[in-house]
């Protein structure tokens, strides 16, 4: 969905929808939408800036990291964020500014607002999804889930465990 830049007055541009979006743009690999996405968001002018401050909600599905076990993770996050148009970057310097790294850059009249939206999802998901933060993972040996069952193999690798201390002596 884009949005015309020339439509933001000088009162802003509120904006509010619930909107289905592409699973494919999400960054964890094997996740997906478990509900539609549903934003509100502000968009100030500020000379050739354009402020944004909104909101997403939604529900994923991810696969943890440590049981590869499916999760639900519930989205609800609150964003600020400042979009400057591309065509006023110095292309004659080779880095940007430290004020210019905070913006996010458009190109032309519109702002693609699901590439914002969905910016800001991928930024909530963790860098390493865990199911739970007790999450006691898969037995390395037999590959059983040990947040539901009890390893079989367990009490083979604490004798081994034992025999190679032996070893050792």
């Amino acid at each position: 969905m884009l949005i015309d830049i020339n439509k933001i007055g000088t009162k802003g541009l509120w904006m509010q929808d619930t909107i289905v979006m592409d699973e494919n743009l999400l960054i964890e690999e094997g996740s997906f939408f478990l509900e539609e996405l549903n934003y509100s968001i502000h968009f100030i002018r500020e000379g050739a800036k354009i402020k944004a401050k909104g909101r997403v909600r939604t529900a994923l599905s991810l696969r943890c990291v440590s049981c590869l076990e499916n999760f639900d993770l519930k989205v609800d996050s609150t964003f600020d964020i400042i979009l400057f148009p591309v065509q006023l970057v110095d292309v004659n310097h080779t880095a940007l500014s430290p004020d210019e790294m905070e913006y996010i850059f458009f190109d032309g009249e519109e702002i693609d607002l699901e590439r914002i939206l969905m910016e800001q999802v991928n930024l909530f998901i963790p860098f390493n999804p865990t199911c739970s933060p007790y999450c006691k993972g898969i037995c390395p040996n037999c590959g059983v889930n040990l947040n539901f069952e009890s390893c079989q193999c367990e009490n083979s690798l604490s004798e081994m465990g034992v025999l190679f201390d032996k070893i050792k002596r």
